[in-house]
């Protein structure tokens, strides 16, 4: 009875299988790419198997198709690099792949629950699933806009659940070895412990945000839920903060933590213009529209979870 979980050695990912985990699931087959920083990630994680997506598509579905019994396919695993600049790589691990995974989770009729991102709206004004808002500026986002027009369009011809969930901006612990890519919490916390003062553009940013582990929680309720049907989903915090806000409570907690020496908030922070070849690719508002209640309970209270996070880097000196 085994679970699969793509990209279960990075950050969602390996939140993901710490979650079957504590649901007293360990017979979990990972599919990721070796790194030693991200493999930090599964210490004290139980799994069975453990397979490198970069042998290629068809070794990993010949793999798959010798899986005995799968319950569950939890595809998480992606090139999230915003600035990757090579179409056909960022479409081969991104959507040729998820169209292999999705078939093969349809052909044993069991459930596939998968990431896709609030970046497929850009910086469309409604940000509901098929409110027509949809502003892909990127590769990435185009990668996961085809995919979810691919569950959309087949969706009357899946035998089994296939669930979708656009994530917004991610926060929490594992994900230290995404450089750039890190959420902002972390790279707040980063640049006060590396610069001693926080980077912020000039310009408005308002983000929905969301803690890994209540991405997790969601993404397992969905596979046992009877009333989460075949379809996509906003998965965020449905309550946008500015970066401003952000950078206040990273400063205010490393204050309080006696970590940086108290003194008003503006001296931490730098006001910086926003690079121009950033501009066109990049998100200032993204909000969680029409977010389902159950997401949204289990999401709440996201200011104190990102100070809890920031207490817990400060404990492990990261």
């Amino acid at each position: 009875m085994s679970y699969i979980v793509t990209g279960g050695a990075g950050f969602i990912g390996s939140n993901m299988v710490k979650k079957l985990n504590e649901k007293g699931i360990n017979d979990i087959i990972i599919i990721d790419s070796y790194g030693d920083e991200k493999m930090k990630n599964l210490l004290n994680l139980k799994f069975c198997d453990f397979v490198d997506y970069q042998d290629g598509l068809k070794v990993v579905s010949e793999y798959l198709n010798q899986v005995k019994d799968p319950q569950g396919f939890f595809h998480i695993g992606a090139n999230a690099d915003v600035l990757e600049y090579d179409p056909k790589k960022m479409m081969n691990e991104n959507f040729e792949f998820s169209k292999m995974y999705c078939e093969y989770a349809n052909s044993k009729n069991i459930p596939f629950i998968y990431a896709s991102s609030s970046a497929v709206y850009g910086n469309g004004k409604g940000q509901f699933v098929n409110g027509g808002e949809e502003e892909p500026h990127n590769t990435y986002a185009w990668s996961k806009w085809l995919f979810d027009q691919y569950v959309l369009g087949n969706k009357d011809h899946f035998v089994s659940k296939v669930v979708g969930f656009r994530f917004f901006n991610v926060f929490g612990w594992g994900e230290f070895h995404k450089g750039k890519n890190a959420n902002i919490v972390y790279r707040f916390y980063r640049f006060i412990k590396e610069k001693n003062f926080i980077d912020l553009f000039l310009n408005h940013i308002e983000r929905d945000h969301i803690w890994v582990e209540d991405v997790a929680e969601v993404m397992y309720q969905a596979m046992i839920r009877e009333d989460m049907l075949t379809g996509i989903y906003n998965l965020g915090g449905n309550h946008p903060i500015s970066h401003r806000q952000v950078a206040e409570i990273v400063i205010n907690t490393m204050m309080e933590e006696k970590i940086i020496p108290q003194k008003p908030v503006e001296e931490y922070i730098k006001f910086i213009e926003i690079p121009e070849d950033l501009k066109s690719k990049f998100q200032f508002y993204t909000h969680a529209a029409g977010q389902l209640d159950f997401i949204t309970d289990i999401a709440k209270g996201n200011n104190a979870k990102m100070k809890e996070y920031v207490k817990a880097l400060i404990r492990a000196n990261k």
